[in-house]
């Protein structure tokens, strides 16, 4: 898979751009409706 295209967005911002809550993507996530891509934190 070609993931150059990919953008990195925030929970928020994701969830603002679908028109569904925060809580909801992290729903889709546990229920591996829609993969969260998580990145590493320092």
């Amino acid at each position: 898979m070609n993931m150059s295209n990919i953008t990195n967005y925030k929970p928020k911002d994701f969830a603002e751009l679908l028109g569904v809550s925060v809580k909801t993507l992290q729903r889709w996530d546990r229920d591996r409706i829609l993969k969260a891509n998580r990145t590493p934190t320092d």
